[in-house]
């Protein structure tokens, strides 16, 4: 009998992902500091991070990837030593940002998984067309698709794909038929909702997870209103490989040791 993936990849999984629009604010920076051990994440998703001197803030035993040197609208942190190998296999965007995970593993080939961290402003020129798909956005989209695994964004488009009652703009209907294209699937709880506006504007879906369901598993989506420090929600992960294995790397700590 074939053994299902949950089975083949037993334990915890590769990679145990945290993201948060952080509003460039650096206190909701420090409240997803908080939230690491209890989501025990190895990789964090941040949008619009705090910057100082153009570069978003480091962290303990995190490697930092910025999207872009001078103007970072995402960052990629990912835990040292907790993959056999991590890079950027994408050439950096200013929106948008595709890190190589290698996972440790016993296979002559390890399985990888490529995440893209995006920002949803993407290109002015673009973005300011609206709900009116240009064609180099809608090229920029199929460039994103194809490079990644798993593609996370604050989308700020509606559709009742994830959020029921509410009508398709031609933007987000855009976007649906490019993820179905593509063979994507969305990570996301269907209406639970990710922004809940300080003007007490109506609370809505708009970060949304997608991952291609033939390269890898995505789980345990959920939302943490615990970590809340603006509009929106800290949103916690985890991604397996459907093909190969791996192990997760551990490591100990010799100078606690009682040798007695």
């Amino acid at each position: 009998m074939n053994s299902t993936p949950q089975q083949q990849h037993a334990g915890r999984p590769p990679a145990r992902i945290l993201q948060y629009n952080t509003g460039k604010s650096s206190t909701a920076f420090q409240v997803m500091q908080a939230a690491i051990p209890d989501t025990h994440a190895n990789m964090l998703l941040v949008k619009e991070p705090p910057l100082l001197n153009g570069t978003s803030p480091p962290l303990d035993n995190f490697h930092c990837f910025l999207s872009h040197k001078q103007a970072c609208l995402t960052v990629t942190y990912v835990t040292k030593k907790a993959f056999k190998s991590t890079s950027v296999s994408a050439d950096p965007h200013v929106d948008f940002l595709v890190v190589l995970l290698t996972l440790h593993s016993k296979d002559r080939k390890p399985p990888t998984i490529n995440i893209a961290n995006c920002y949803k402003r993407l290109q002015n020129r673009n973005w300011r067309t609206l709900d009116q798909p240009t064609h180099s956005l809608d090229a920029l989209f199929h460039e994103i698709f194809a490079l990644a695994d798993l593609v996370t964004r604050d989308m700020n488009k509606h559709h009742p794909r994830w959020q029921t009652g509410r009508q398709p703009s031609q933007w987000a209907q855009n976007l649906v038929d490019i993820c179905n294209a593509a063979n994507f699937r969305l990570a996301n709880t269907p209406n639970t909702f990710t922004s809940y506006p300080i003007n007490n504007s109506r609370q809505a879906v708009l970060d949304l997870t997608f991952f291609n369901q033939d390269q890898i598993i995505a789980s345990n989506w959920h939302t943490h209103l615990e970590y809340k420090a603006l509009d929106h929600t800290p949103i916690s992960y985890q991604a397996w490989p459907k093909t190969g294995t791996h192990q997760e790397y551990k490591r100990y700590n010799w100078k606690n040791t009682n040798w007695a």
